[in-house]
């Protein structure tokens, strides 16, 4: 089967399945994350108003919307909330991985940070 996903206006700089493998993430440099069903290519959601491009996209292990985390462009957001402006030193990274409530942040310099979230979205 191949399936094709057309939504974005740049180009695609990440993509992610989530958990149970029944939805696909992806960022763009049109500044824009798209949720889409990855049987039928639907796109199900459009996160929208990011600064900048957005360079990489993670699922959280839980695959729950309202619970996952996400860096795009200086912002940690989870379900779509705004929760954490990245310090300038820690904005921009590379790469991304999520589990459970922590981010892993991978820069291009070498550098990677781990932040991890207790109940109530404060950082540890």
């Amino acid at each position: 089967m191949l399936q094709t996903l057309e939504g974005h206006s740049g180009p695609v700089n990440s993509v992610a399945f989530s958990p149970d493998g029944r939805q696909v993430v992806s960022g763009s440099g049109d500044y824009t994350v798209r949720l889409w069903d990855a049987a039928t290519g639907a796109a199900l959601q459009t996160l929208e108003g990011h600064s900048g491009r957005v360079n990489s996209v993670a699922f959280s292990p839980d695959g729950l919307a309202v619970n996952t985390l996400l860096v795009s462009n200086g912002w940690i957001a989870e379900g779509g909330t705004n929760i954490l402006w990245l310090p300038i030193d820690y904005r921009s990274p590379s790469c991304i991985a999520v589990w459970d409530r922590t981010l892993a942040l991978g820069y291009s310099s070498g550098r990677v940070s781990i932040l991890a979230f207790k109940e109530g979205l404060k950082l540890m």
